[in-house]
Formats: structure tokens, sequence, C-alpha cells
């Protein structure tokens, strides 16, 4: 039997590759009143049904636990409070934030001659009859700051507007304005906010990871030491430039010269044996304790700690993710090197914990920016092209999952993917149409107005395109057509009497290309063009045509 959350609107369930823990209803009758009252639950319910209820750990507040970490190689030990109460319910997260949103759009909106003037927008979903909807995304809130909002008429709805913490490296901000004649301006402007990183403070280990630093086109690796530009005075250099705000740099440093600083006492001066110095590792970090002679007492660490995990650790295994690299080649690298790193398992539960969080919330806002934009370009009138795609985990028919992904043709940005699996599917194949379908649903759905579609020639898309929606333009992709031609091409120079056709298939290939990328969208010149090989095939390469 599969346990789910027993709170209303929620929907998790426990499975085991999912981290949410799930908590039953307690034994004390006092305490269990509570549980009950605030889920809702009659308290006359009989006691043996009660003990099969389960509550999700999203509906407690994070003081509600006695937390408990030692390091970045074990794993995060929750354990509830006895007087916790379950207070987090999305009924009444939803209900908040539709309150604040239709007090805002009624303020907005009082004269009522403003919504005359959605009377001649066009239909944001081509196949459906409702009304065109906009859908202000969660991660984004509205507002009615006096800068943003400068006309003094009427105005019908303010866009979105996200700003990023101020103590991060970058920060970005998304203006949308809708004015009284229904035009919208996206602005994205990005600054630098001057100062330097330091990932040991609480408020930049939470944000820090969000936003990964640029290349430095400059590298000062290959600079000569002898070079003034890499000279410095004190020990607290951070590196220039604006896309570099590390607090530090880091150094390789051989042991044996490390040692070398641990030979005197820092106190007195006496010389200190082997005997007295305590070396204690933690993958990239190294401590060092010592007594001399005296009775002086010392301690040293190669980097600072951050909520018990030794920083090092969690800033290399996010280069090693953020990079694209995978821990096989960083370790390899490294033990050529004799470079401590942490161990696979620290790895992969540093990777677990913080970086795919990070991750998927980075992901999550970028997602809300690229949306909001889409559907303040549809507000103004503006026809929105897409590209769709499918890529499988394995060649030929015998592939598991798909993963189909819409990117905006004019910002070559991915604007919404969908992971499908076989068992969704009669087959593999049939996998592409079903994400095709969903993404562009869900672009619809937004109130996004999808007016041209390119996607390769699969034969279902094409179907569906042609009865699902018909007011859609379907285009293909030039080189999927130029792809499709040169196999076809090269199928049949492979035929007993088509030989002489071999050398020709990688031109006819190019020249599809060509009469594509030239024609500037004209379809006559297309057409023109890509028929042109007939000429060229018979070695004519100079005729005449209408007169020309």
């Amino acid at each position: 039997m599969v346990i789910t959350c027993i709170a209303k609107g929620c929907e998790n369930k426990q499975r085991t590759y999912t981290n949410v823990m799930f908590h039953r209803i307690p034994s004390n009758v006092e305490l269990r009143n509570k549980w009950l009252a605030a889920l809702e639950i009659c308290s006359s319910t009989p006691l043996n049904k009660i003990k099969q209820y389960r509550v999700c750990e999203e509906h407690f507040a994070p003081e509600d636990y006695f937390e408990k970490m030692e390091y970045g190689s074990r794993k995060t030990v929750l354990r509830l409070k006895d007087t916790a109460v379950p207070s987090i319910f999305k009924a009444q997260e939803e209900q908040s934030a539709h309150g604040e949103l239709s007090d805002v759009l009624q303020e907005l909106s009082e004269p009522e001659e403003s919504f005359h003037q959605f009377a001649g927008l066009p239909q944001s979903t081509p196949q459906k009859s409702q009304t065109a909807m906009f859908k202000v995304p969660l991660p984004l809130q509205l507002t009615t700051s006096a800068q943003i909002a400068t006309c003094t008429k009427p105005w019908i709805a303010l866009a979105p507007t996200w700003t990023q913490q101020s103590d991060i490296a970058s920060l970005s901000t998304m203006t949308a304005v809708c004015g009284p004649r229904m035009s919208l301006t996206f602005d994205e402007r990005h600054h630098i906010v001057s100062g330097e990183m330091d990932i040991s403070s609480t408020s930049a280990f939470d944000v820090s990871m969000t936003s990964e630093p640029a290349t430095d086109p400059a590298d000062i690796s290959f600079v000569p030491l002898s070079s003034p530009s890499t000279s410095t005075t004190g020990s607290s250099a951070s590196l220039s430039g604006p896309h570099r705000r590390w607090k530090e740099r880091k150094w390789m440093v051989n042991e044996s010269k490390l040692m070398e600083l641990f030979r005197k006492c820092t106190i007195c001066g006496v010389v200190m044996c082997d005997l007295n110095q305590n070396i204690k590792t933690f993958a990239s970090r190294i401590q060092i304790t010592w007594k001399c002679n005296n009775g002086h007492t010392g301690e040293w660490e190669s980097c600072p700690n951050t909520r018990g995990m030794a920083e090092n650790n969690l800033l290399s295994a996010a280069a090693t993710l953020f990079t694209g690299a995978t821990y096989t080649d960083i370790a390899d690298w490294a033990g050529l090197l004799n470079l401590q790193l942490p161990q696979k398992s620290a790895f992969y539960t540093i990777q677990s914990s913080y970086l795919i969080p990070v991750i998927s919330e980075a992901y999550k806002k970028q997602e809300s920016i690229i949306k909001a934009r889409l559907i303040c370009q549809t507000l103004d009138g503006e026809s929105v092209h897409v590209c769709g795609d499918g890529r499988s985990d394995s060649p030929g028919h015998s592939c598991k999952y798909t993963t189909y992904s819409f990117m905006d043709d004019s910002t070559n940005q991915i604007v919404v993917f969908d992971l499908i699996q076989v068992t969704q599917a009669k087959n593999s194949v049939a996998m592409e149409p079903i994400g095709f379908k969903k993404g562009l649903d869900k672009l619809l759905d937004e109130g996004i107005n999808v007016k041209v579609v390119t996607t390769d020639r699969h034969p279902s898309i094409r179907k569906m395109m042609r009865e699902d929606y018909p007011d859609i333009a379907h285009q293909f992709d030039p080189w999927h057509v130029a792809k499709g031609i040169k196999k076809k091409l090269v199928m049949a120079s492979n035929r007993k009497h088509c030989k002489d056709l071999a050398p020709w298939v990688r031109s006819v290939s190019n020249h599809m290309w060509w009469s594509c990328s030239s024609s500037k969208g004209d379809e006559k010149e297309l057409l023109r063009r890509w028929t042109s090989i007939l000429h060229h095939i018979c070695d004519v390469h100079r005729w005449e045509e209408n007169g020309i």
C-alpha cells in the first residue's frame, strides 16, 4: 500500500526515489487533537484509522525540527520536536496568493472602460474557444512601484517584477509594463554589484551557488611571475575583473612545504618535533594541531567550515557539476596529481543535498522569466515562433526515456521540456509525439500565442499538427530535411546502376542547405534555388529563366 499525505491539497506519496519524510499522528491525546484540528480531521475518527494517517514534512516549519549534521559525507538527520504541529498547507497559500493578486488587479482596473481594451485581443489557444488569460508565474511578484507605473491613465495590468537578492555577485531585474495602448516593454537589465563573495557567511551560502561566475577571458595562470599584474601586497587580494568576485585565491601546496610552517612554535619560537603535531584530513581540508615543549598549543585549518562542512569540499563538488564534468574525470585528474578531493559517496551526497536543489531553483526562476517575456510578447500582439525536437537516452528503437524540448526561435532559449518514459507510450517511437503534445499544450495553456512551430519530419507530429493544431503553421527544420535527402541519396547510390550518384550526395545536400539559408524566408525563391540543382547536375551552370 502506497503511503500518501493526509493533508488537504497535498499529493506527496512515499516512493523509493523521493526524499520526502512522512510522520505519524502522535499518540499523545492533547497533541493528537491539535494535529487533527490543524488537518481538519474529526476528532471522533477511530483510533485504528488515525494510526494509518501520515503527514509529510512539507507541512512543518524548519523550526519544528532538530537538525543534526556532521560534515558533508553524512546525510542530514531531521527529527520532529514533541511540540510540533503541522501549520503549512498549500490551500491556504494559494488562497492568500489569489487574494493578493485579486486586490492588485481590482485596484488597477477600477475604470470600467479599461476592460474594453481586451476586446480586440486574439485567442491565446488556437484550438480552444476559451478567453485568453494572463497567468503570472508563481516565482514572480506583482508590484505597484511608482518608478514603473508612471502613466496617469488607468492601467490594465502590471507585469511581474522579480529581483534577486542584493548580496550575490549578479543582480537581474525584469520589468514588463502594460500601458493604456496595450503595448508592452520587456527590459532585462544586468549589472554587477560591487563587493566580494564570502561563502563562509550564512547569506552567501544560501544563494551564492545560484549564479555561476562566467569564464574569465584573461587567464592569469599563463602570465609570467615577474609580471607586475600578478604581484600582490596582501594575503586577501581578490581577483580583478567584473566576473570574479571571490574573496581570496586558492593555491595547490605540497604537504612538505606546508609542514615547514610548523617547525617552530608561533608563540615562543621553540623548535617542535613531529611527535608534538597531530594531522587530520577531511577530504580536501587538512587540520594541524600542535603543542610545544613550553605548553603552548595551536590549531590550523586549510579552509573554514560552513555548517559543519569543509568549504572546499562543497566548492570542488559544485565546480565539477556546474562545468558539466563527472566525478570520474575529476578524480582521475586529481589522482595523477595526488590532489585530495572528496570521495565518490561524499560527492554524490553533496550533489543531492545542496547542488541539485540550487540548480532546480535557478532553473525555475529562469523559466518563469522566459515565460513572462513570451506572455508580454503575446499581449503586445506579437507572435511566438518555437522549435521542438526530442532526444532519447539511446539510439534505435530500444530507448527507455525521451526528452522533448521547445526553444524560442528569437532568443535560442529553452522554454519548456518534458521527460517521457516508454511506459507512457505504445513503444519507444511513440514517445516523441507524446512529449511534443504535452510541451505545446503547456505553452498554449500559459497564454502564449504560438504561431509557428518548427520540428523534424516525424509522421505522427505532422498528422497531429494537421488535425489538432490547424491554426498553427508547421515548418520543417532545414538540417533535418537535408539529412533526409542525403540518407535517400546514399541508399539510391548503392543500387546496381546508380553508382554515378555517389559523388553528388554531398553536393546535393549542401545545395539544399544553401537554398534554405539564402532564400531569406521567401518560399518561391527557395523553390527556385532548390530546383536549380537540375541544371547543375546536367553540367549547365548558366541558363535563362523567365527572361533572365
